[in-house]
């Protein structure tokens, strides 16, 4: 029988193959003794065991490690970025493709999720399949070694019993590159963001007495400003939505065409872009982005305004007896032949509230002209607090003995008003007064916020009255009725609540009313002193957008790990393998998964004698087999057995 002695291996006295930290033959000898070698193994991680030239990584070798460090430095400089950078969107046309098709979006990430894992896992497999044939041209290996490392680089799972450090580390190689999917599809797709970036926005100081001090423009805002508010946009239902909401209803309110959830809160809307007041006076944009803002599917921004409200207590007229009560006076008369001197024509009836209180607006009186047969009317006056002038008003209501207003009788209502500090969040469709920071700031009587508030409340009242009417009682008639349809259960404090809300919803309109009057005015604003005009706030611009933001550190680290420890595995494979075996010689390629390439090398090699058969105990000897491949003369690469002779 012809026997082939390996042609291009040492003798494998010791054989050892450092594979991905794996010996391939501890203490293997050969079937025909130990040989004539006397070279050592290596330490774990040797890289040779005897001197030679440089390490040359060229062709394969560079190509699988470049590959691999190609795909780890996109994965971990990708994450470094997003860790500087905080958060990246792309261009707004793909924001705008990714929003409208989201689920294209997905498919294409995992399609390129699977694709670069597939190309790390195809290194892996190279790296592997050719640093076997290395070791087969060298040192050799056992042929279990040889096995299950084949099997290890298709990502076959291996149980060996005899060998439980193969079977480990076939199942880990199977998980981490599984894995490797996940982590590149967690990493690379875009989600849902929000962008922030700074404003700095400034608004008039209505505490600062040089407000007040410094032209006519005050004045008229303060006098005339509620008139035309109330003229050109008829805004009753300032107070209506606010009333309406204390009774627990959702409302909306819309002021110079910005729509506010339930109140204006006393606040000017900042914007970015001018805004129109009642048609015919602009107000300039009000806040500045501190860096360009970004295109985005939508937008939104908060600040913390100055605001304006007002605390309201209702009581029932207590009456002319009680010395601590207002002290009003009622006057009816009946207005003969009135605009027609026919006797039976209509006869219109005059009504007037006074009181001789201290005025601090002007209102202490007011009057009504309504049909005699239908006095359907309400009066309101206004006067300082006679125990409080400088910090509280009073408001007193009537609105006669028979008529469909009879409800409100004589009311008497207390105001605290008060500067407040309000979170305010501009949503896309709404502005919300989202909280109240401090309103601690008790606003002076004579404060022209508070002036104007009096006086809107007084006119909003009589532009409502008509002759048979009064769209302001109306107003309480309807939220009545929402509530408790029958009147002869309605309690005084329903009535009493209804109309708290209705004038502090007027009182914080007539606020942004005044702000409107006074910065659409450009003389006043040019002659208005910085520090006096300027109130400035900060807030933040946010920008949904479709992108990528900075995760927790940890997190990523766990995602990119699999695809970080395959790519060590396939860098260390390559360099242990071209370095321990830089000077063995390079036979005809030869592919070890490639199962007719290896039937036909171990025909050629003549493996037919290794085997006895397929039982597990011939197997299993069959295994501790070194085995080499050589060139066959005339046949090309062969897997052969270490023998002698």
């Amino acid at each position: 029988m012809t026997t082939y002695a390996r042609l291009d291996g040492p003798s494998d006295a010791e054989h050892y193959s450092p594979f991905l930290g794996y010996s391939s033959n501890k203490n293997a000898e050969s079937d025909d003794g130990k040989g004539d070698g006397d070279e050592k193994a290596m330490p774990f991680g040797s890289f040779g065991h005897r001197r030679t030239p440089p390490l040359r990584l060229v062709g394969w070798p560079g190509i699988v490690i470049l590959g691999q460090l190609t795909l780890q430095t996109m994965a971990w400089g990708f994450f470094a970025v997003l860790q500087i950078k905080g958060a990246m969107a792309p261009t707004h046309e793909v924001v705008a493709w990714a929003n409208a098709h989201p689920h294209t979006l997905q498919w294409i990430t995992t399609q390129m999720s699977t694709i670069l894992s597939f190309l790390s896992t195809l290194l892996f497999s190279w790296a592997i399949r050719q640093s076997i044939t290395l070791h087969l041209r060298g040192d050799g290996m056992s042929l279990v070694a040889f096995i299950s490392f084949i099997r290890i680089s298709s990502g076959a799972l291996i149980l060996n019993r005899r060998n439980i450090k193969l079977s480990v580390l076939a199942v880990l190689i199977i998980i981490l590159t599984g894995v490797q999917t996940a982590g590149w599809s967690a990493l690379i797709t875009p989600h849902a963001i929000v962008k922030d970036t700074p404003l700095l926005g400034q608004e008039i100081d209505l505490t600062s007495p040089l407000v007040a001090q410094t032209d006519t423009t005050v004045t008229d805002c303060v006098w005339n400003g509620p008139d035309l508010a109330i003229i050109a946009a008829q805004e009753p239902e300032s107070g209506y939505t606010s009333a309406r909401a204390k009774l627990g209803f959702p409302t909306t309110f819309t002021v110079m065409d910005q729509p506010f959830n339930v109140s204006t809160g006393g606040i000017l809307p900042l914007t970015l872009k001018p805004m129109s007041y009642l048609g015919a006076h602009t107000i300039p944009a009000s806040i500045q982005p501190q860096w360009k803002l970004p295109k985005g599917l939508g937008s939104s921004h908060s600040l913390v305004q100055q605001g304006f409200t007002t605390d309201v207590s209702c009581e029932f007229w207590k009456g002319p007896t009680d010395p601590s009560a207002l002290p009003l006076e009622v006057y009816d008369d009946t207005v003969k032949e009135w605009l027609n001197r026919d006797a039976d024509a209509e006869k219109i009836s005059y009504t007037s509230l006074y009181s001789n209180c201290t005025d601090s607006a002007k209102v202490n009186s007011s009057f009504a002209y309504t049909s005699t047969s239908q006095p359907n009317y309400i009066l309101m006056i206004g006067c300082l607090d006679g125990q409080n002038p400088r910090t509280r008003l009073e408001l007193a209501f009537h609105g006669g003995d028979s008529g469909l207003y009879r409800f409100l009788n004589y009311t008497v209502c207390t105001l605290s008003p008060r500067m407040t500090q309000v979170r305010v969040s501009y949503e896309s469709d709404m502005i919300n007064i989202s909280e109240i920071v401090s309103n601690d700031t008790i606003a002076n009587a004579s404060n022209p916020a508070t002036t104007s508030a009096v006086y809107m409340l007084r006119e909003m009242v009589f532009f409502a009255q008509g002759t048979v009417s009064n769209v302001l009682g109306d107003m309480l008639m309807s939220l009545m009725n929402d509530t408790v349809a029958d009147a002869s259960i309605r309690t005084p404090d329903l009535v009493l609540g209804i109309l708290e809300g209705y004038i502090r919803g007027v009182t914080e309109y007539s606020a942004t009313v005044l702000r409107a009057c006074l910065a659409s005015n450009p003389n006043f604003t040019a002659s208005l002193p910085p520090a006096a005009m300027r109130n400035v706030t900060d807030g933040i611009h946010h920008t949904e957008t479709v992108g990528w933001t900075r995760t927790a550190v940890g997190l990523t680290f766990l995602q990119l790990l699999p695809g970080a420890i395959i790519a060590l595995l396939t860098i260390y494979a390559v360099v242990v393998a071209v370095t321990h075996h830089l000077q063995d010689e390079r036979g005809e390629y030869f592919d070890p998964s490639d199962a007719m390439q290896l039937v036909a090398a171990s025909a050629a090699g003549g493996m037919d004698r290794v085997f006895r058969g397929l039982k597990e105990g011939d197997l299993d000897a069959a295994g501790d087999v070194t085995v080499y491949l050589g060139e066959i003369p005339g046949r090309g690469p062969g897997l052969l057995r270490n023998r002698s002779g």
